[in-house]
């Protein structure tokens, strides 16, 4: 028989070479995937198959939903009375509301001089008078320091406030 190999050499390297690609084939299967009895794949009953069917697929977490939340502020510089919000859902509604509570307050020429939104403001004036400063930033430290900052040697601040957004799911 073996010399009938040898008499036709193409047979014994076609066959050769079926039994290669065959072997071949069968022990490279993809993680996980069931394959005829082939101990290199993960049945689909274990837990680290991708198959396996023995619990729930893990629950994600629903996409967060955040509301903007807007912050205004008005002054009258001839007296220096102002109106603030924070935490307003609409631009206009805070502006009107600011420039409305500087009003209240005795302003007569109210005149908006911030709006923000979704963030920290601080407003600061040299301490023998001048002009004002306002400053929006992530958190009320840093918007006070570069409020403090822009405004100079013997500077305070006058206001400091965040209108942050709001999680509603």
């Amino acid at each position: 028989m073996y010399a009938a190999k040898l008499e036709k050499p193409i047979h014994a390297i076609a066959l050769l070479g079926a039994m290669c690609f065959c072997t071949l084939t069968w022990g490279q299967c993809a993680p996980g995937v069931p394959s005829a009895g082939n101990l290199g794949c993960i049945p689909p009953d274990q837990a680290n198959s991708p198959y396996y069917q023995g619990q729930s697929a893990p629950a994600y977490a629903p996409r967060i939903k955040w509301a903007d939340k807007w912050g205004a502020i008005a002054v009258d510089e001839a007296t220096g009375t102002a109106g603030t919000v924070s935490a307003s859902a609409d631009k206009g509604k805070a502006e009107g509301q600011a420039l409305a509570r500087c009003a209240e307050n005795g302003g007569k020429g109210c005149k908006l001089i911030f709006t923000y939104h979704n963030q920290c403001v601080a407003v600061t004036q040299a301490i023998r008078g001048g002009g004002m400063f306002a400053v929006s930033a992530p958190d009320e430290p840093t918007a006070s320091r570069l409020a403090l900052e822009d405004c100079g040697k013997d500077c305070h601040v006058l206001y400091s406030r965040c209108s942050l957004p709001e999680r509603i799911e």
